[in-house]
């Protein structure tokens, strides 16, 4: 069963549920080293004044980490901004030496990562499918770095790398119902829900699949007659792609939109809001995110970047790496989830509210299948 709403925190590595702890005792630990230290500091100079011998004072390096964004920068409104949010959180309660590049192409991620690797960085952080190849290239080159990669998992993983996956296809799938549901009851006749993808790649089917399922899981189960209609962008970072993308759909009739194509798919969510249709976020609450289309926003299928992000540093600290395996975010340990309904919270009734609930319990126990993988 899905525990009750904010009874504990999302809970993806071993240290997440007790980030909070984690914070004091992290607080605690430096302010035991700044006593000690200067407890040391007074013994030194008794020592000196008694011994008239010189002493080289030594100290411990803070660990130093480098995040390097994916296409598209920490303004994205989106992926790259909870990374970068959950990254700048740990740089002010962690002992880390931290610094974060922004990439605004696939070269720009090659030369940030040799940047870090260059100057010294212990950890590199990446983001995504356009970072994979870079990534596997410098952990293979460079075997004394660790790297963490974000959202994608090698076939083949170095003890030098560790990957976080986030299983989306949990939280696309009831996506995918309440789009079902919304479209069909505000247009009955000829309902279609539809999507604008990032490009063709496994990450984005992961989302198109599992939210066509949900849709034909309301079929199925309110013997309805939802079409899904979608497509496919060339990059994540062109908006005024993501608008002609979602204009084409919306003169197709559409009536929910899924964007989930970076900013490629916040240009979609604007188109959506200019046609006064409804959509459905993606990676972040964008309700908060992206204000400006809050109002046509039914929810938004969300990975906890940011507290992943702050995760992997927090056990870094504590010496903690897990080179060599890939670590899952999902809906049992709250990795992924849906955001709140916020100006549609009193439009959804309760029984829609109780089938989403349902369709999550029975995805965490494995009776409701989201499609993904594709077979």
């Amino acid at each position: 069963m899905i525990p009750e709403k904010g009874r504990i925190l999302p809970r993806i590595f071993s240290t997440f549920a007790l980030i909070f702890i984690i914070h004091g005792i992290i607080k605690i630990l430096l302010i035991m080293k700044l006593l000690s230290s200067v407890f040391c500091g007074v013994l030194l100079l008794t020592l000196t004044l008694s011994s008239c011998k010189k002493h080289n004072d030594t100290t411990i390096e803070a660990p130093k980490v480098g995040l390097v964004s994916g296409v598209g920068g920490f303004s994205d409104a989106g992926f790259n901004q909870s990374v970068y949010t959950g990254f700048i959180r740990a740089t002010k309660d962690l002992p880390l030496h931290c610094e974060a590049r922004e990439s605004f192409s696939t070269a720009d991620i090659s030369s940030n990562i040799t940047y870090f690797v260059n100057n010294g960085f212990s950890l590199i952080i990446t983001v995504g499918y356009d970072a994979a190849q870079y990534t596997s290239d410098a952990a293979k080159a460079h075997p004394g770095i660790d790297f963490s990669i974000l959202d994608y998992a090698f076939d083949t993983i170095r003890p030098n790398v560790e990957c976080v996956v986030f299983d989306v296809d949990q939280s696309s799938f009831p996506c995918g119902f309440l789009a079902a549901w919304w479209t069909n009851s505000h247009n009955p006749l000829t309902p279609k829900a539809g999507f604008v993808g990032g490009p063709d790649i496994p990450g984005i089917r992961q989302f198109s699949v599992s939210y066509t399922k949900g849709v034909e899981y309301f079929n199925t189960k309110y013997n309805k007659n939802v079409q899904t209609i979608g497509c496919y962008a060339s990059s994540f970072g062109d908006t005024l792609e993501g608008a002609r993308l979602a204009d084409s759909l919306l003169k197709l009739n559409v009536t929910t939109i899924f964007a989930f194509a970076g900013q490629t798919g916040n240009g979609a969510l604007y188109k959506v809001k200019e046609a006064g249709r409804w959509a459905i976020g993606v990676d972040v609450d964008q309700y908060n995110s992206i204000p400006a289309v809050g109002s046509v926003l039914l929810t938004s299928c969300m990975k906890e970047l940011g507290d992943v992000t702050y995760g992997i540093l927090a056990d870094y600290t504590l010496g903690t790496f897990r080179g060599g395996n890939v670590i899952h975010g999902n809906l049992a340990n709250f990795g992924v989830g849906l955001a709140p309904f916020h100006e549609y919270e009193l439009f959804i009734p309760d029984s829609i509210n109780l089938a989403i609930n349902t369709i999550k319990n029975g995805i965490i126990a494995g009776t409701i299948k989201t499609g993904w993988p594709e077979k």
